[in-house]
């Protein structure tokens, strides 16, 4: 049944289909970025399965024609058709985002692979990448909204990630083993390094953990381009985001301060961009992301293992 359906894997039904189903999904990723992070009400988190889908202010359930993903708050346009509440645009974003990466996860499982993999290992080329992607979306806008990995997201997903390699091939039993090890062993080192120097935290082992994810499912070439291409995203995104919002922070004084007071207040804006705790989780599931879908290009060109 499976041959019958591989003249259609490339046809725009078939992306259309990986999108839709990646609407899907990134309709739950929104649960669990809401529901997983510890609350005061709720510190181990709430379920993802229960209650059904609500509005968070007057607690009125959503119907099912008012949870439509995507098009649902378009049409409500962004609020509570009970209450008239505001519904975050981020629930539009996150949606939208699976859907694309799900739609690039199914190209890139079926087109280029097409001479070289049979029909099934594509498919479960394709699931493993949309899973890869759903968990770095849930993982990064919780750290976004938290500035928290958590370990009820990574550890499973290790696992399952580790599992999962055995069923593309071209690889090996240890090359997650070692993907994991390196990955939660190179930021604690960074970690440490930094602590010994500067006495407070650098990388924190939620980063660690969410690299052995990585690493688990792409080994250790994953993990060096995650951890370095998450540096470099975090130092042109980051950086700017930084100074924009402390400039927006107060206002501008109307005259030059002294030269001594200048000094100070230069030191204390370092002081408060080097204390201050970005969301680097979010960093790296992006060159994560990256590798994944660039990774026999990157193979090929640097002679990293796993091309």
């Amino acid at each position: 049944m499976l041959r019958d359906l591989e003249p259609l894997s490339t046809t725009p039904v078939a992306f259309g289909f990986a999108v839709l189903l990646g609407l899907l999904w990134g309709s739950f990723a929104n649960v669990c970025i809401y529901r997983l992070p510890p609350t005061e009400e709720f510190p181990n988190g709430r379920s993802v399965a229960t209650p059904a889908s609500h509005c968070g202010v007057c607690k009125t359930p959503i119907k099912w024609y008012d949870n439509v993903p995507l098009f649902s708050w378009l049409w409500l346009r962004g609020q509570c058709r009970a209450c008239k509440a505001k519904f975050s645009a981020r629930y539009l974003i996150v949606e939208a985002a699976t859907g694309l990466l799900f739609g690039v996860a199914w190209w890139m499982a079926m087109v280029p692979n097409a001479l070289f993999e049979p029909f099934e290992t594509r498919l479960i080329r394709f699931a493993i990448s949309a899973a890869f992607c759903f968990v770095m979306i849930v993982v990064a806008f919780i750290d976004l909204d938290h500035r928290l990995i958590l370990n009820k997201v990574t550890i499973p997903s290790m696992i399952v990630a580790y599992a999962a390699s055995f069923a593309l091939p071209g690889g090996h039993w240890y090359d997650g083993l070692i993907g994991a090890a390196i990955g939660y062993g190179l930021p604690w080192l960074i970690g440490e390094i930094y602590y010994r120097l500067r006495g407070v935290e650098g990388l924190g082992l939620g980063d660690g953990m969410l690299l052995a994810v990585v690493g688990a499912l792409l080994g250790w070439p994953g993990v060096l381009v995650a951890l370095f291409g998450g540096a470099t995203v975090g130092t042109i995104i980051g950086i700017p985001a930084l100074l924009l919002a402390r400039r927006k922070g107060g206002p501008e004084p109307l005259a030059p301060a002294p030269e001594s007071e200048a000094s100070d207040a230069a030191g204390e804006a370092e002081g408060d961009l080097m204390r201050a705790e970005l969301p680097f989780g979010v960093f790296l599931s992006i060159a994560a992301v990256f590798y994944l879908f660039a990774q026999p290009w990157i193979s090929v060109s640097f002679r990293l293992p796993g091309a």
